[in-house]
């Protein structure tokens, strides 16, 4: 049975997502959603699909759609979700999952009674080099480990620098680069890690000019329940890079330090290299990694609804991910630690 799909959004993303879509021989585009005409037009001739329309909820009400796919800003995505899960539609969204923790709520108590499932597109989770990362942690290699350094690399300069886009924006997009990499970043962490009790930020514009535009870098101290504490770096206005060699667009790096050893995962070859008191030194490429667990997150969602199973991650993930994100921005505003389990 082929899956048929509808996409809000247009843009840069619904067109990323179309592509990889279309890879799938039992997925079949049908429809999209977009208020900006040329660009829905453009993506209805370049993908062939037959309904193209203004507003998400001629989607949302149509028979022949199966699946929605939420490639529309951020503050949208709660919307688009609920009112497809209410039609009984089943929704991939694109992270954040929403931008308070209320529409998160609001979304996961209407996917309990629809005849719909809710998936919220978090990828890290499916990249080998993090698995194996798990892997190598619960088997105890490294020892208990004690401080985790990552550094996350974007060139989004070019639209956060941009008036007229909403990336980076407070009202649209809910925020800069922690909104918008930030729900990935925390559940990679936290399926490593553990639950994260509190947070310290600095969210700030470093880099970019317009006053409409939320934080393009920040820098966050996590505190994890079990002892433990994580330093991340986000930034979207990173241009250049020396690392990697072949920086393009992005570039992630990862370092786990364990009483008895380290591990470095990072976005380019070599994937993962241990160190320990066992092995002195293991190097892994991409292709030397295994894959035990599924790799292709929408693969994984798809299957899930077609042989109505569990996937890799679920929703109510995405929603303890985006409460450590929005106490990122309390503890940023308040200039103070921030419990996650505080009001937000």
């Amino acid at each position: 049975m082929a899956l048929r799909v509808g996409i809000v959004g247009a843009g840069h993303t619904g067109v990323d997502q179309a592509l990889r879509l279309r890879r799938y021989p039992d997925v079949e585009i049908v429809g999209v959603a977009d208020p900006d005409r040329p660009a829905r037009d453009a993506f209805a001739h370049r993908f062939g699909v037959r309904l193209s329309v203004s507003d998400h909820h001629r989607l949302v009400s149509e028979e022949q759609i199966d699946l929605i796919y939420v490639c529309s800003p951020p503050n949208t995505h709660s919307t688009v979700a609920i009112d497809s899960l209410r039609s009984g539609k089943h929704v991939i969204c694109h992270p954040p999952m929403a931008i308070t923790i209320g529409q998160a709520d609001e979304m996961l108590a209407v996917a309990e009674t629809s005849e719909g499932r809710l998936f919220i597109a978090l990828p890290q989770r499916y990249d080998p080099a993090f698995q194996e990362t798990a892997r190598i942690i619960e088997s105890g290699e490294i020892g208990y480990p004690f401080l985790v350094l990552m550094s996350c690399l974007y060139n989004e300069f070019d639209r956060l620098n941009d008036w007229h886009d909403w990336v980076g924006s407070w009202d649209t997009g809910g925020g800069g680069v922690l909104m918008q990499f930030g729900s990935g970043v925390v559940d990679i962490l936290q399926s490593l890690f553990g639950e994260i009790g509190a947070v310290s930020a600095v969210c700030t514009r470093f880099a970019i000019e317009p006053l409409t535009k939320a934080e393009d870098s920040c820098l966050l101290s996590l505190e994890f329940q079990e002892d433990l504490s994580a330093e991340v770096a986000i930034s979207g206005a990173a241009r250049y890079s020396a690392w990697p060699e072949n920086y393009r667009t992005s570039a992630t790096r990862l370092e786990v330090y364990g009483l008895d050893g380290s591990i470095q995962i990072s976005s380019s070859d070599p994937r993962l290299i241990v160190a320990s008191r066992r092995i002195r030194r293991r190097v892994m490429t991409d292709s030397d990694l295994p894959r035990v667990l599924p790799t292709d997150m929408d693969r994984d969602f798809l299957d899930s609804i077609l042989h109505q199973r569990d996937p890799l991650v679920t929703a109510e993930d995405a929603r303890q991910a985006l409460r450590v994100v929005l106490a990122g921005y309390k503890a940023s505003q308040m200039k103070r630690r921030v419990e996650t389990l505080e009001k937000l």
